[in-house]
């Protein structure tokens, strides 16, 4: 059966940007293990011309996305680029990795198209300031909707999806949670005493600045630790803040450490000597970060927005405090940060969920499933 999976795939694999890029990617690894499977990965990315990659028996597209005259809706040539492609790939079956650009694509094809969803466009794009970015998210669910009819099947990342999209009916499947790479099961738990990290786009749906605040409540409490800061910077100004932020409250480079955009063995080290996984978010629908910490045997700090509380429960995996709350989540911080014992107990619990929810083979075979529920026509 000849599948696209269509959506953002890393040009360098060991630079991925952002949850849904780590999303495909893992489900690469771990659908190319059946091999009933004729495997074709469509990204929009940026580069020049069209390029194709052979990962053993996957061909990757890499395909331009436009950058240039744009229109004030939409990149009209990311779609023509996007559908030439996989017209010229000829699937059985499309397989999109979002509800939003990649779904409008797809939609105008005559290919059965199955979708799954990792955003909730309305949620995330509350929290940034400016109406442009606004716009941008308006765009994507205004996409999201136009789409509806051209799609046979959405495949919802958590819970949380099912109850913000029920309108979508007999369309919507059950949950399948997004796939972990086994890297992140075999992370050496080798923790720096006092080590907290940050893993994710730098912008401000993520809530560093709360995180911040809290550490500097915590220095003043007398409370000994380090929180590491990594990830893409999506928004250099928000970044710049943050730093500033850090520099006046005398946290910089000692209690606060910006570690930048870092390589996957740069990634896999910091989640290694993690004492635990910090997300402040504003906004969240299923955060790789938490799947991930949750693999490597890390509790995690949190906050009770979107999906988050369908992966982690307070006091068994982890804590969840509010968002937007530096007080209560200096609190939980230190709560966890108090008692190594304790997060050794929670990391492991966390793990035995993790392993019977994330393994990507696991998750790629649930997918294989439901791939069969459409026609293969080249055994027709």
């Amino acid at each position: 059966m000849k599948v696209v999976l269509f959506g953002p795939y890393p040009v360098d694999p060991q630079y991925t940007c952002g949850g849904v890029e780590k999303v495909v990617y893992s489900l690469v690894e771990g659908l190319k293990t059946f091999d009933d499977l004729d495997l074709h990965v469509v990204s929009l990315s940026d580069v020049d011309r069209e390029t194709v990659v052979r990962d053993g028996d996957v061909h990757i597209h890499h395909v331009p996305r436009q950058k240039r005259l744009s229109l004030p809706t939409f990149r009209f040539l990311s779609i023509m680029r996007a559908r030439r492609t996989i017209r010229r790939i000829d699937p059985d079956l499309i397989h999109c990795q979002e509800s939003g650009r990649e779904s409008y694509i797809a939609s105008g094809l005559s290919y059965p198209t199955l979708v799954s969803i990792h955003a909730i466009f309305k949620n995330e794009g509350a929290h940034y300031p400016g109406l442009r970015a606004k716009f941008r998210y308006w765009q994507f669910a205004h996409l999201a909707k136009r789409a509806e009819s051209g799609v046979d099947l959405y495949v919802p990342s958590s819970l949380y999806v099912c109850d913000e999209l029920s309108h979508l009916g007999s369309k919507l499947n059950d949950v399948i949670e997004n796939p972990i790479e086994q890297r992140f099961f075999d992370v050496p738990d080798t923790p720096v005493p006092g080590r907290m990290l940050f893993a994710g786009t730098i912008y401000p749906r993520k809530g560093v600045e709360v995180l911040i605040e809290a550490a500097r409540l915590l220095r003043d409490r007398g409370v000994e630790f380090t929180a590491h800061i990594a990830g893409l910077i999506a928004d250099k100004d928000y970044n710049a803040g943050l730093i500033e932020q850090a520099r006046e409250a005398g946290l910089l480079d000692k209690e606060v450490v910006f570690r930048g955009f870092l390589t996957e063995e740069e990634l896999t080290r910091e989640y290694s000597e993690a004492s635990m996984i910090v997300l402040p978010s504003f906004a969240e629908t299923s955060p790789m970060t938490v799947q991930q910490a949750m693999c490597a045997s890390k509790p995690v700090v949190a906050t009770t927005v979107g999906g988050i509380p369908h992966l982690v429960t307070d006091g068994v995996h982890g804590r969840l405090v509010g968002p937007g709350d530096p007080p209560a989540l200096a609190e939980a911080l230190a709560d966890v940060l108090a008692d190594p014992v304790q997060q050794r107990e929670m990391g492991d619990r966390a793990r035995q969920d993790a392993v019977a929810r994330f393994g990507a083979r696991e998750v790629a075979a649930r997918f294989r499933e439901l791939y069969r529920r459409f026609p293969d026509k080249r055994s027709s």
